[in-house]
This record gives structure tokens, C-alpha cells and sequence, in this order.
């Protein structure tokens, strides 16, 4: 047998079993060969590129952005070359790579997240609840026919968007930051819409934070159909009107909303003739809490939780917890999917929708991990985890990743330990909870001309066109 044939064998016997130690820290290596065996993909023919192996190249994707595809399975196979001789730094070729990409698919990955999300439970930090937050965003990707036609580019004033869009709602752990679950749809599906199966995962006991774009009284009413209070601004344009008793002038009362709905509720109510109404009438008592800040616009509130015990400033500080998801984002799309060489336009690589939404899976997946890592040494060292740095953080796992790769077993346990030393130890010089900037951007707009479809790359002989003299 030829070199290149052994090689190609021991690495295939060698990724059947391949885990990223640094990442492994929250049952992830047991959940990824679940979701494989959930999804009839772990058996796969005699190849270097296991089913296993794909699965954390696409976990790692999204940390390495800013390498390619192979310099990423390169950088994953770095601890492997001390155990196979002559590996070298490409083992397999472009087509390999997308063919293996291919054939795993986005089912494993997904399952895997959701499998890897399920055993996310928040501490009940407020007044005895556990406390989400729902919010949404959009993810770009690269502009190609088969992206355009699934996802569609953003509409705006001055024309469509650079690029094809996915928007993600997700509903968000405030403690630690991390995902309960994500929905992925187009561009232009409404955020409430998408955020009804994320309903799912509250319940009696919870309370999760809207921003004025959720408020609705149909939504409210689904949300309360989960037994779970909610917290959520109010949009300038509404209304209130105080019940009997309450004092809109405290900043603190009772009013009653109402709205339609063409969904189903829980409770199924009948129209004339038996037959279900097709639109419904929600309504309910809520709370009002009305503040302002100095230096800022008043701010409305409306909440399920009715009881006074509660006090309204609680309530008021808890509301700007909301903005955790937001940092949770920017982290995800800034710093996690961030590029040290150049500008990064797009936040997935891939040209083809599948692979997109494999990519997606796996980038908040690798958010969890990393989040997960981050609020094992946070608890470990008695430590909020928002007092440390996710981009350190990211860097400390980075820097273990091809150490305990390489290391033997019996010394993975001291250098997990040496990692969560790390993490605890990239601690925000300036907390951010007590930070606030002015929304302004520096560069508005470009005084070049919008790029077209036919501004493509055009072969151009300067030898044939250069003149020399006058």
C-alpha cells in the first residue's frame, strides 16, 4: 500500500472517534454521537472524513472565520500528526470536503444544538424566576443565485441589500448567555411569528423580556398560554386607559388590553353554529410601569406579573437585563465570526442554502460551547459570567485546542482545569453594564457606485494595451 493509502486509512480510523477536547466540557462529545445515531449518520463508508469529524469541523467553523474550510480542518488535525506519519497539512482536496459536507447534511447538526441547548436551565435570580429574553437579527451570506433565490435580499430605501439575508430569532438564557433554541427563517417573516414555537420551551415559573417589536396583545396571550409572565416595552403609538382604582399619574397601574388573533389558543373558542371563530379576542389584565431616565425619552413598561410585591423599580432595572441578547448577538456576530486580515462582509462562507444552514446550526452551537465553557468556570469560581470576556475566552480555547489535541489522557483533566483557570481569569477591565455610547456610525455613506451583478472580474492583457511616450 502506497503512503498516501495508509495515511488515508489511520486517519480514517482516527476521525471515527475525533473530539475537540476544549470544547467537550458540556456532554457535546455524547450529544454529537446521539444526534448521529438519531439521524442514521454515523455509519458512513471507509473515509478520512467521518461523520464525526465533519460535525466538529462545522462546530469550528464559525471560530476560525477568518480561515478557509481546509485551514480550519487543518488547524483541527495539528494534534494528529505526532500519532499518523507524514499527515500532511491538506489531507484531502477541495472536493472532498464539500462532497463530505454534503453528505452529512444539516439534520445531525441541528439535532446536535437542540440536544446540547435541552439541558439549559437558568437559576431563578428574580424574585424566584428564571429569566429569557427574545429578540431577533439578520445573518448575511455570500451573494450567490441559489442564496438569493431561498433567503431573498432585504428590501430598503435606496434598493436591495449587498447581500441574501437569514433571519434568527432566538430566546436567550440572561444568565449565561446562552441559547435555549433558534429559529431560522427568510428575511422577511415576522419576528412574533417566528418566536411561537419558542414558546414552547417556558413555562410556570419563567418570565421572559420583549421588545417593543413583540408587544401585541395575540402574542401576550400565547405567551401567557405557557403559564410564563412577560416583561416587554411599550411602542409610543398605544394607549392606555387605568382601571377603577389605579393611578396613571403614580407611573405604576392597572389597564386592560384586548386585541384579535386568527391562531388557535389553548382554549378553543366557539362561534355561532359550533364552528371555531376564525378570528379570536384576546384580552387581559397588565401592569403599566411608566419611567424616564435623565438624559433620556420616558419609557412605558407592561408586564403579567400583578402583584405588588414586586416593585416597579425591580421591574424597571430587570427590563434593561433585555439588552443582554443584544451583547449575546453582537458577540455572535462580531467577535465570534470576526476576521483579524481584511473586512469580513458575510458571516457564512457557504454558496449553496444547505450548507448555509448547516453553518448556522453549527455557529450557535459553537456559541453554546463557548458560553458553556465560560459559565463552568464562572460556577467553579463562585463569578458572574458576565464579568468575563467572551473574546479572551475565545482566545484561551484557541490557544488549549491543539495542546489538548495532542496531549495524552491522563493529562486532559489538568489541562481543562489550567483552561477554565484561563477563562476565569479574562476578566472586562471595563464592565459594560455601566457603559452607554451614542448610536452614530462613522461611515454613513460611500461615494462610490453600487456593485451590480454584471461588475464581475474581467480579463485585462496590459501588455497589449500599455504605450510608451507621449
Amino acid at each position: 500500500m502506497s503512503i498516501i493509502g495508509t495515511v488515508r486509512e489511520k486517519l480514517s480510523q482516527l476521525s471515527k472517534h475525533f473530539t475537540v477536547e476544549a470544547l467537550c466540557g458540556d456532554r457535546a462529545d455524547r450529544f454529537i454521537e446521539e444526534a448521529l445515531e438519531h439521524t442514521g449518520r454515523g455509519e458512513q463508508r471507509k473515509s478520512p472524513l467521518q461523520p464525526k469529524l465533519m460535525m466538529w469541523l462545522t462546530i469550528c467553523l464559525s471560530i476560525f472565520r477568518r480561515e478557509s474550510i481546509p485551514a480550519v480542518l487543518a488547524r483541527l488535525l495539528t494534534g494528529l500528526r505526532d500519532f499518523v506519519a507524514s499527515l500532511p497539512l491538506r489531507p484531502v482536496d477541495d472536493d472532498a470536503l464539500a462532497h463530505a459536507r454534503k453528505r452529512l447534511g444539516v439534520d445531525p447538526v441541528r439535532e446536535f444544538f437542540r440536544r446540547l441547548a435541552s439541558w439549559i436551565v437558568p437559576p431563578a435570580t428574580f424574585h424566584g424566576l428564571c429569566v429569557y429574553s427574545l429578540d431577533g437579527t439578520q445573518l448575511t451570506m455570500p451573494d450567490t443565485k441559489e442564496n438569493r433565490k431561498i433567503f431573498g435580499r432585504v428590501k430598503t430605501s435606496r434598493g436591495r441589500a449587498a447581500f441574501p439575508q437569514l433571519k434568527m430569532v432566538a430566546l436567550q438564557d440572561i444568565h449565561s448567555h446562552r441559547f435555549r433554541d433558534v429559529i431560522f427563517r427568510r428575511w422577511k417573516t415576522p419576528e412574533r411569528t417566528m418566536a411561537l414555537p419558542l414558546l414552547r420551551h417556558l413555562g410556570d415559573g419563567d418570565l421572559v423580556l420583549l421588545d417593543r417589536g413583540f408587544y401585541a396583545a395575540w402574542f401576550f396571550g400565547m405567551v401567557r398560554a405557557q403559564r410564563t409572565h412577560f416583561l416587554a416595552r411599550v411602542p409610543a403609538c398605544v394607549k392606555f386607559h387605568p382601571i377603577r382604582g389605579t393611578n396613571k399619574k403614580s407611573g405604576d397601574f392597572v389597564a386592560w388590553i384586548e386585541g384579535y388573533t386568527g391562531r388557535h389558543l389553548p382554549e378553543k373558542l366557539q362561534g355561532p353554529n359550533g364552528r371555531p371563530r376564525v378570528r379570536q379576542r384576546i384580552g387581559m389584565l397588565v401592569r403599566v410601569i411608566h419611567y424616564h431616565v435623565r438624559g433620556f425619552k420616558p419609557v412605558r413598561l407592561v408586564t403579567s406579573l400583578l402583584d405588588r410585591e414586586i416593585p416597579a423599580l425591580d421591574l424597571a432595572l430587570k427590563y434593561h437585563d433585555r439588552w443582554e441578547i443584544e451583547l449575546a448577538l453582537d458577540e455572535l456576530k462580531t467577535h465570534q465570526c470576526s476576521t483579524a486580515q481584511g473586512t469580513l462582509k458575510t458571516i457564512f462562507r457557504s454558496h449553496r442554502p444547505r450548507n448555509v444552514m448547516q453553518e448556522a446550526f453549527g455557529l450557535v452551537a459553537a456559541y453554546n460551547l463557548i458560553r458553556g465553557a465560560m459559565a463552568q468556570a464562572a460556577a467553579r469560581h463562585a463569578i458572574d459570567p458576565k464579568l468575563l470576556s467572551f473574546v479572551d475566552s475565545v482566545r484561551a480555547i484557541e490557544h488549549m485546542l491543539p495542546r489538548m489535541r495532542a496531549a495524552p489522557s491522563d493529562r486532559l483533566r489538568q489541562l481543562h482545569d489550567q483552561l477554565l483557570l484561563d477563562v476565569v481569569r479574562s476578566l472586562i477591565d471595563r464592565p459594560r453594564r455601566h457603559r452607554r455610547y451614542a448610536r452614530v456610525v462613522r461611515v454613513k455613506m460611500s461615494n462610490f457606485k453600487l456593485k451590480r451583478p454584471h461588475h464581475r472580474e474581467q480579463h485585462f492583457d496590459i501588455r497589449k494595451r500599455i504605450r510608451i511616450g507621449a
